[in-house]
């Protein structure tokens, strides 16, 4: 599957996280995001089989991260998901992209073994590996082999809609269902499954932030 190119679609800093806002502020919330990107973006750096990785964002903070750590940086002109990632697939394409890889910058628990499987599911050619999110009925990870012939239907219930697309096409279908990839950071309940915040005393704060704001 050569070659595969990656894409990591990314909100804008300031408006990202906003169903944490009741424990975070937006300083925080912009921290965060920056520190699951650059997970991100190591995770899928040190992976096998990706050629290349790319961002696809409206926000040039976001752009500038995304070529610190190598990967290319492409300026979204929608501000729809899933018109951004056709914008992100035509580029591929057009750079010999054969198959593609899209992963958010949320899931705080992905390893590099993860995404080496769903690449492996990905052969033989034609077919889809689909990655369900463990709330909202949502996609978490998405492998297009070959990349073309698929609409992108991101959002709520979307594992469902991208299954149906798949029922009957050319396409075999093969599903990866890991906690890993299953779990996405959105809400403040989150955050301690998460484990990403270190110190203990900020550990503590957030307990009391949620709990206070699971009450009112």
């Amino acid at each position: 599957m050569d070659p595969l190119i990656a894409i990591v679609p990314v909100k804008p800093l300031a408006e990202s996280k906003s169903r944490l806002a009741g424990v975070l502020a937006e300083n925080e919330r912009v921290a965060l995001t920056r520190k699951l990107l650059e997970r991100t973006l190591l995770k899928l750096a040190r992976a096998r089989g990706i050629t290349r990785v790319m961002v696809i964002s409206r926000d040039e903070k976001v752009l500038k991260i995304a070529r610190k750590f190598g990967a290319w940086s492409i300026l979204e002109t929608h501000a729809h998901l899933n018109d951004a990632l056709d914008q992100a697939r035509r580029v591929c394409v057009a750079n010999g992209a054969r198959a593609l890889l899209i992963v958010p910058a949320d899931l705080p628990k992905l390893r590099v073994r993860d995404i080496e499987n769903i690449i492996a599911l990905g052969e033989p050619a034609p077919r889809v590996v689909i990655a369900p999110a463990a709330r909202d009925g949502g996609t978490n990870a998405l492998l297009l082999n070959p990349t073309h012939d698929f609409i992108f239907q991101f959002g709520d219930n979307s594992f469902s809609a991208h299954m149906a697309q798949v029922s009957g096409s050319r396409y075999q279908v093969a599903t990866y269902e890991s906690d890993n990839v299953t779990f996405d950071l959105d809400v403040p309940e989150d955050l301690l499954t998460a484990k990403i915040i270190n110190h203990q005393s900020e550990i503590k704060n957030q307990k009391s932030k949620i709990k206070n704001h699971s009450i009112t």
